[in-house]
């Protein structure tokens, strides 16, 4: 289900319960998290046209350094939300942070949502706008400003 956002201007795709979503994984009809810039949510409730504090969001994700990544990003993600990490092996520390908060609040990370942003060129940009808007429970880090779209005068 797309939703375009007219606060916002972005067009989220979304939200989808992981459950649903993993199960639907060979349906010809399914969207994919895009293989451009994008940004990603996961969120304890559902949400409709965009999320919001309402919907508890608890992790707030993109991938700046290789953005032709996001796909696999989320992919890394969804495989450390469930588990599958250890002290030697994992690669994404929200999907572990997920994953705790998931096994102490008996929550199963299949009922999570997720959903992402699509059509931007700057992710970096608007990951930083969704952290401060949204105040994600476990993001453990404010996402590092862009520099190329640093306003004038704007601290670093």
């Amino acid at each position: 289900m797309s939703n375009a956002n007219a606060v916002t201007g972005y067009r989220w795709v979304g939200p989808f319960r992981l459950r649903d979503y993993l199960e639907r994984s060979i349906d010809p009809d399914l969207e994919w998290p895009p293989e451009g810039a994008g940004v990603y949510v996961i969120s304890h409730d559902l949400w409709t046209g965009e999320p919001s504090s309402a919907c508890r969001v608890l992790y707030v994700g993109g991938n700046p350094h290789r953005p032709k990544l996001l796909r696999n990003r989320i992919g890394f993600l969804v495989k450390d939300m469930l588990g599958f990490w250890g002290d030697e092996a994992g690669s994404h520390s929200g999907g572990q942070s997920i994953w705790n908060w998931c096994f102490d609040n008996r929550v199963h990370p299949f009922d999570l949502y997720l959903g992402w942003v699509v059509g931007i060129e700057c992710g970096r940009c608007i990951e930083t706008d969704l952290y401060t808007r949204l105040q994600p429970l476990l993001s453990r880090k404010v996402p590092a400003r862009c520099p190329g779209h640093l306003e004038v005068g704007a601290e670093e």
